[in-house]
């Protein structure tokens, strides 16, 4: 064993204390192997490991390392880390390239090296705590992992906040690691998985199997509770609501060329019409979002067209509702304002509900100082003048004979206090309508419907997911997978609803459970600095 730990540092360890930064680059350049699609946990390890190991072994030389040292090894880790891992984001320049091809390379490199200033901060703030309160190598590391958290939690809310790709998702494709999000939400459990990651360092080759085995710690524990409410006793599915989840595959290339637009319509409602008959009793029927492309609340068009193409006179079961995602427009002073919205329509042709979007996609949806881009010739993916609005937050749909449900359109799954209903009425379910068409089968769509995921775990409530593309699935309140329908098929499922489980301790105390554990950290470093004085 000796002789394979000093290999290691041979062949490993000292080539990346010469060079950190690159290292650094590398580590975060293999991180997205943990994360969806792939799950390779111990890539997870491999990766944080190296960067918390290289960030300690700078104050191991002769003289302090910089502040600005520091900050550049974190930036190099988290530019590889987005860059690779978000890599994907680069197809939807690609659906009209004649546009946007130009932006491809800015895109790719401009957001993840943004992204990656969190965590520069983050090391940055710690070297210069380092700087004043020398640690030893497992408070020290602990701190790190403190201040990567709460960078991970700023990088969920400053400037709309992308919480794309937490540390959680490392752990979370597992759905036995994934279940603690229940208790303390995904940036509590990211800093367990951060903990557990920085503990597996050890500063001398002698302790690093009691090093590790203390940073395996802790998953172990996910493991073993995880464990216990899977197995433990589970409320059965009620039989009062049925569901057609309808996944069209309309390519976005395609999807708003006009000579399309009947072609896509007929395909959305065959599928339509073979869920009601494979299960006749279907209540509720869900599209994605934006599933027709026109403007279907205007004028008696869609009306007319779901009186014609759906059961009308059966006396043993009534036509079913439709959920679909939806463009609408409302007037204004100076035009229209237009809205991504949700909405739920009557077998027989009535509108009955709507909600609109809260959280848009910048420069997807709408440019940030719209009208001074739009002067100089700029235009979001959507090209729409003038943007989309936004509608209030954590709006809600029903309508006779349904529950509550808390729509989510295609973005809104990304952020974990969205799903966080805390009205009078606890919602039913939380339903997806997405459209990742704009990504093609990149790993986007995989990485989506993982966070979607981790929604339904977080609150308890089952989770439906209708995607224009895939991946359509349905999840009950543990996060276990009901049924799906791949990527870029054409389909649709079946199903009943699943009951909603008791409301979540994250479900009433939000992310209060997170800065606790981080007070806790703090307390630990501080309590072992004291015992070392």
């Amino acid at each position: 064993m000796a002789a394979f730990l000093s290999l290691i540092d041979k062949l490993c360890l000292q080539p990346a204390a010469a060079h950190p930064r690159w290292a650094a680059l590398l580590a975060g350049l293999i991180l997205p192997l943990a994360l969806p699609p792939l799950f390779i946990l111990p890539v997870f390890y491999l990766s944080f490991c190296m960067v918390f190991w290289l960030a300690y072994k700078r104050f191991d030389a002769t003289e302090k390392p910089t502040i600005s040292e520091l900050a550049m090894i974190g930036w190099c880790f988290g530019f590889g880390q987005f860059f690779t891992g978000l890599l994907w984001i680069g197809e939807a320049f690609l659906v009209e390239a004649e546009l946007f091809l130009w932006a491809l390379p800015f895109a790719v490199t401009g957001l993840p090296a943004g992204l990656a200033l969190f965590h520069a901060v983050a090391f940055g703030v710690w070297a210069a705590f380092m700087q004043r309160f020398r640690a030893r190598r497992l408070p020290a590391l602990v701190l790190l992992a403190c201040f990567l958290a709460v960078g991970e939690f700023a990088r969920g809310h400053i400037l709309t906040g992308l919480p794309w790709n937490l540390p959680v998702m490392g752990w979370a494709g597992w759905l036995y690691l994934a279940q603690p999000a229940a208790l303390i939400g995904p940036y509590g459990l990211s800093l367990i998985a951060l903990v557990s990651a920085a503990l597996c360092v050890a500063d001398k080759p002698s302790l690093r199997c009691v090093s590790l085995a203390a940073g395996l710690a802790l998953p172990i524990l996910a493991l073993a509770y995880s464990a216990t409410v899977l197995h433990g006793p589970s409320r059965p599915a009620p039989a009062d609501l049925k569901l057609a989840i309808v996944q069209p595959n309309l390519t976005q290339t395609e999807k708003w060329r006009p000579e399309l637009r009947q072609a896509h319509i007929d395909k959305t409602m065959d599928l339509t019409a073979l869920a009601l008959q494979l299960a006749p009793d279907t209540q509720l029927v869900v599209w994605p979002e934006t599933a027709i492309p026109a403007l279907i609340d205007e004028g008696d068009g869609f009306a007319d067209l779901l009186r014609a193409r759906l059961p009308q006179n059966t006396s043993n079961f009534p036509p079913p509702y439709i959920l679909t995602g939806a463009i609408r427009r409302a007037a204004t002073v100076d035009g229209y304002a237009y809205y991504n919205s949700a909405q739920i329509w009557s077998g027989r042709g009535l509108l009955l509900a709507k909600s609109d979007k809260h959280h848009l996609v910048p420069f997807g949806e709408y440019l940030p100082l719209q009208g001074l881009l739009e002067a100089i010739g700029l235009q979001q993916l959507t090209r729409l003048r003038g943007g989309y609005r936004a509608g209030p937050a954590q709006p809600s749909l029903t309508a006779a004979r349904l529950p509550l449900l808390a729509p989510l359109i295609c973005y809104e799954a990304v952020f974990p206090h969205l799903a966080r209903y805390r009205g009078e009425t606890r919602p039913a379910a939380l339903f997806n309508l997405t459209n990742d068409g704009w990504f093609g089968t990149s790993f986007g769509p995989y990485q989506h419907l993982a966070q979607a995921r981790m929604r339904a775990i977080e609150q308890g409530l089952p989770m439906i997911r209708a995607a224009n593309t895939g991946i359509s699935a349905a999840f009950d309140g543990r996060g276990r997978l009901i049924d799906r329908l791949g990527l870029a098929e054409k389909g649709v499922l079946t199903l009943a609803l699943p009951a909603a489980l008791p409301p979540t301790l994250y479900h009433y105390i939000g992310e209060v459970g997170f800065w606790i554990l981080w007070l806790s950290g703090l307390v630990f470093v501080w309590a072992s600095h004291r015992r070392r004085r």
